[in-house]
């Protein structure tokens, strides 16, 4: 079972200390995902930890595939912290070596024994991700991951979901009374564990909508066309159907018939989707980024299991029952004289032509998305972050404040930057807080008394804005030399400037640093600079400010930028062997060149407009043949009236003319209909335009001239046979 407070996670670790041993309808375990580091040779690399209490596999009951999992004794106060690693991340990582089960390893600043590896299938509490280490933290410990934890629990033997959410509740109001408590606060639920979290849910929501429309739309598309199919089938043998009908069958019996028919076809269909769906997962898991610091979409599992099985068939059925309802009906009911007579087919006709208006308008609809995304795409690609970007490499490197003194750590990054400068091909080096433009975590206010406001901040070496091309545009920018004044010495960006002093020079006002909680302390504003941002967020430029590094002592995570004078992956062993002489102490990850770097940040836009683009794409092939079947099929049931056109002197263009503008009619009502309900979907996307009007007139007009070319293609062929028809064979048709 999955336990929470309101919309959040349950409690802080300290409560779930304090509620779990009273509880007799449930045994709980807490847990909560972070993003760590782990070191391998002296290089960091990142890695997603599952911090738990002890009883989690008892709770789980997760199996082991070399050593064991926690145990009570393993939370006593003189326990050591002990860890337990993915089977996936001891194959790839550690290269099945069986002697890790013993060996430390050090996540974070925190070093535990590894005590066991868990079974291939077991991915850890937080499906779809996958978990690449499990950390055992003794209660006398803090917990890294934040303030709130995660809940998810076992029934008792005799217990239900009621009784156990009573408990709960009852208990949670007599140790969780305080309003004013720092974790989350609502109603206790109890619910069945599917993994899948709330925040998961938050992040990937509205793309997981999206991306359900879409291919629920692909889907309808393809059911449309074999109902179609089977609608043709139905014209044909509908002699047969009479006759049956006729001899005594029932309606029922020729309605499971047609059925059934359909069950045969969706039956085949799942079975292609779900080899196809294994393919297509595979190429996904290799779509996703390589690098160490997208450990967030590497560890999304996209394999198929049971529940994706179950749900494909259930889908398989209900499309079957879609597709083959129309048919059904029609040879189950209706007047049998027009039937035993071959008439009737007019009606299938028209409503052939209805479906494809319907593909047309639902796969026209998927090709405005697709060019609106493509064209944010394009848009953001086109956005200057501010900042420059060709022929730089960084690595970025962690001194914690635990080892090392504030002045230590200040002096290790100046020794660091010299030996970096003085690196043959080398034309500069700086140190950021943050390398692609600044981080939205920092607070400022323009008066001590006024509440402070969410701005963008950065820590930089004095040299960053000339080595980085960040124009100064007012002021100057920090002192490389002489003495800082105790004021905290700052320099603004063109929005904080605009926004926050609008017709006022900037430079020598005061400006409050800290968030609420924090110690505030006065700055004095001595610059303006150009405006940076992330490319991820282009829309979104906030307030930003910079510090000087020297005024900043003890900070100890920077990013060390070098500017080469060529392909800057040359000069990346050579920085990590600077890196690498810093100290046991300093914590030092993968070098990146900030162009890939800037590219990583990008994947997930393009990812989106990639997926979509090959949805829409196949939506559009699907209703193309759709099309293409409506038209051929026309002609085929106008054979003769063709052959009377003909042979009274109609040419050939006449009646190509004619089949084509029975394609076309078809297809210009569809773009009406893709048209509206674009319109009224498109807002959907707005987040991912990155600035794009959703009601962009290329994204528009594109679609619909593109929807014109396939129709044109999709009847000629049928058009071009039409003329083709010989006059006296075709009065001879039946």
């Amino acid at each position: 079972m999955r336990i929470t407070r309101g919309d959040f996670n349950f409690s802080t670790w300290s409560e779930y200390l304090d509620l779990r041993d009273g509880l007799r309808s449930v045994q709980a375990a807490a847990h909560v995902l972070y993003f760590g580091d782990m070191e391998f040779d002296r290089v960091s690399r990142y890695v997603s930890v599952e911090q738990v209490s002890s009883n989690y596999a008892k709770v789980l009951r997760p199996g082991a595939a070399a050593g064991t999992w926690f145990t009570p004794e393993n939370d006593t106060a003189a326990a050591e912290p002990v860890a337990v690693l993915s089977h996936q991340f001891w194959q790839t990582r550690l290269h099945g070596d069986p002697a890790a089960v013993g060996r430390q390893i050090r996540v974070n600043d925190q070093s535990y024994r590894v005590v066991g590896v868990a079974r291939p299938d077991f991915h850890g509490a937080i499906p779809p991700f996958a978990v690449d280490v499990w950390v055992m933290a003794p209660s006398r410990r803090g917990r890294p991951g934040g303030s709130r934890v995660s809940w998810v629990a076992r029934l008792a033997p005799g217990a239900s979901l009621e009784s156990a959410t009573s408990e709960l509740r009852v208990v949670a109001a007599h140790v969780l009374p305080d309003p004013q408590r720092e974790g989350p606060d609502g109603p206790v639920r109890v619910t069945p564990f599917v993994g899948f979290g709330v925040n998961f849910w938050r992040v990937f929501g509205q793309l997981i909508t999206i991306l359900s429309v879409v291919c629920g739309a692909v889907l309808l598309i393809a059911c449309v066309n074999v109902a179609n199919l089977l609608l043709s089938r139905a014209v044909v043998r509908q002699h047969e159907m009479a006759v049956r009908r006729s001899l005594g069958a029932s309606p029922a019996r020729l309605f499971r018939a047609t059925l059934v028919e359909g069950l045969v076809l969706a039956a085949g269909g799942v079975a292609l989707g779900l080899l196809a769906g294994f393919a297509t997962g595979r190429v996904l898991e290799w779509a996703r980024p390589s690098a160490p610091q997208a450990v967030y979409y590497q560890g999304i599992q996209l394999g198929i299991d049971w529940r994706v099985g179950l749900w494909l068939a259930a889908v398989g059925v209900a499309s079957a029952v879609l597709f083959s309802l129309s048919p059904a009906v029609g040879n189950s009911r209706g007047d049998l004289s027009p039937a035993m007579k071959g008439a009737g087919g007019r009606l299938r006709s028209r409503q052939r032509e209805v479906y494809s208006l319907v593909q047309v308008a639902l796969s026209l609809a998927l090709l405005i998305a697709t060019g609106l995304l493509l064209r944010g795409f394009e848009t953001v690609q086109r956005i200057d972050p501010g900042f420059a970007t060709d022929h730089r490499i960084f690595v970025t490197l962690w001194a914690s404040s635990r080892n090392l003194k504030p002045e230590q750590v200040t002096l290790l990054f100046s020794n660091l930057l010299e030996q970096a400068r003085a690196l043959p091909g080398v034309l500069d080096a700086t140190l950021a807080w943050e390398v692609l433009g600044t981080e939205g975590n920092a607070c400022g206010s323009t008066s001590s008394t006024a509440p402070p406001r969410d701005v963008g901040g950065n820590v930089v070496e004095p040299n960053y804005f000339e080595m980085m091309r960040v124009p100064i545009l007012k002021g100057s920018g920090f002192p490389r030399t002489g003495a800082l004044t105790d004021a905290p010495l700052v320099v603004i960006d063109e929005t904080m400037a605009r926004t926050w002093w609008p017709g006022e020079d900037p430079v020598g006002k005061t400006l409050w640093l800290g968030c609420e909680g924090e110690t505030r302390k006065m700055g004095q504003v001595i610059g303006v600079a150009g405006d940076t941002r992330d490319p991820a967020f282009a829309a979104d430029v906030k307030p930003a400010y910079y510090r000087s590094r020297l005024q900043y002592p003890g900070n100890g995570y920077f990013g060390l930028i070098v500017h080469t004078t060529g392909n800057p992956y040359l000069w990346a062993k050579p920085l990590m062997a600077i890196a690498q002489g810093g100290g046991p102490n300093l914590r030092i990850f993968d070098v990146q060149s900030m162009e890939d770097a800037m590219g990583l940040r990008l994947w997930e836009a393009k990812w989106q407009a990639g997926l979509l683009a090959s949805l829409g794409l196949l939506a559009a092939v699907l209703a193309a043949i759709g099309l293409y079947g409506v038209v051929a099929y026309a002609v085929s049931q106008r054979t003769r009236e063709i052959g009377v056109r003909m042979a009274l002197g109609a040419a050939p263009g006449d009646v190509q003319w004619m089949v084509l503008g029975h394609g076309l009619r078809i297809t210009a009502a569809g773009i009406l209909g893709g048209l509206l309900l674009s319109a009224a979907t498109v807002h959907w996307l707005r987040s991912y335009l990155y600035g794009l009007s959703p009601f962009d007139p290329v994204a528009f007009a594109g679609a619909s001239l593109a929807w014109l070319l396939i129709a044109m293609l999709a009847s000629s062929w049928p058009a071009r046979r039409a003329t083709r028809v010989d006059p006296m064979a075709a009065l001879q048709y039946e």
